[in-house]
């Protein structure tokens, strides 16, 4: 098991992001147009991290994750026309239309990629974790710094240690919560840490940077595949905006994460053309390849039927309501 993305580990990572991007962006002008509606998370700005998990994990291990999980449920190859649909409050959607975008889940990849309570996905995938270790797998568990604050994030990363756990808990630190700065919220310098408290590996890496990610991602992947317990990963990263109907926009903040030196997409096409990977040629394919994905969800969405309200309580409870 190597430690160094090949050329092809890196063209799946730069088509994804593109996938995300494209996506994300489109998400925001369709709700700024009023064409679809709910509470919607971008994670535009940290295309890089699940882009570059989805080389980490295999395809039946776990993923969970809470805010902004769009971009891994995408990374993960989870159905994106039924998430695009989902967005549309369709019957067709990955959970019939009743979640929206921050209740996105495929069960049939691994994936519960949305969480609105903060910080319970830390305990989901504690829980994931018991059974992950039955069967040889691994849980990757994602969230914001935010979350990390709240005490079952603690009570899962003590609980993950003590049972020697197959986790990977990951934190995407982009400085901003929704209505604050990290600085404001949280104590000490750096959430990895934290990992010391509960005698596990904890490693800090730029969370805009695929190779660094990939590095420390998969020696820890290795250490807790061979039985060793949990790691925490904290990924330095930025965000462009809070949420589509939320936008706190500072002008310094957006220049500094949309530049060319802190952008991961234009950071790893940069890199790749440096190392006689990306022409011109290649980045046009790429880039229509995620256009041409979108263009077929977005027709499947606005195709696809409307629930039906009689059909509300259906599939709710454990077992059928009696009449």
């Amino acid at each position: 098991m190597t430690n160094s993305l090949n050329l092809e580990n890196k063209l799946d990572i730069y088509q994804r992001m593109l996938q995300i991007r494209t996506s994300e962006l489109k998400m925001c002008e369709l709700f700024k147009k009023g064409e679809i509606v709910g509470h919607m998370l971008p994670c535009l700005g940290q295309e890089a991290i699940p882009s570059t998990l989805a080389e980490v994990y295999a395809t039946d291990d776990y993923l969970v994750t809470a805010h902004r999980g769009g971009g891994h449920y995408m990374a993960k190859g989870c159905d994106f026309n039924a998430m695009w649909a989902e967005l549309y409050g369709r019957a067709t959607g990955i959970t019939k239309g009743r979640g929206g975008q921050i209740h996105l889940m495929d069960m049939s990849h691994y994936a519960i990629t949305g969480n609105a309570i903060v910080g319970q996905h830390w305990g989901i995938a504690t829980g994931a974790g018991f059974v992950a270790r039955k069967k040889g797998k691994m849980v990757v568990a994602v969230g914001g710094e935010g979350s990390t604050n709240r005490g079952i994030f603690h009570e899962s990363l003590n609980m993950a240690a003590v049972q020697k756990l197959p986790i990977l808990y990951v934190v995407e630190f982009n400085n901003n919560q929704m209505f604050s700065h990290s600085d404001e919220t949280t104590a000490g310098t750096r959430i990895a840490t934290r990992a010391v408290a509960y005698d596990i590996p904890g490693a800090t890496v730029d969370g805009n940077d695929p190779d660094a990610i990939y590095a420390k991602a998969m020696e820890f992947a290795e250490h807790i595949k061979s039985g060793k317990g949990p790691c925490l990963l904290e990924c330095i990263t930025g965000k462009w905006t809070d949420s589509v109907s939320n936008a706190r926009e500072v002008p310094e903040i957006l220049e500094k994460i949309k530049s060319p030196e802190f952008d991961p997409i234009t950071r790893f096409e940069v890199k790749l053309r440096e190392e006689g990977i990306l022409t011109n040629a290649l980045e046009k394919e790429c880039k229509d390849r995620a256009e041409e994905l979108l263009q077929a969800a977005l027709t499947f969405a606005q195709n696809s039927p409307k629930p039906n309200p009689t059909d509300g309580i259906d599939e709710v409870y454990s077992q059928p309501v009696a009449a």
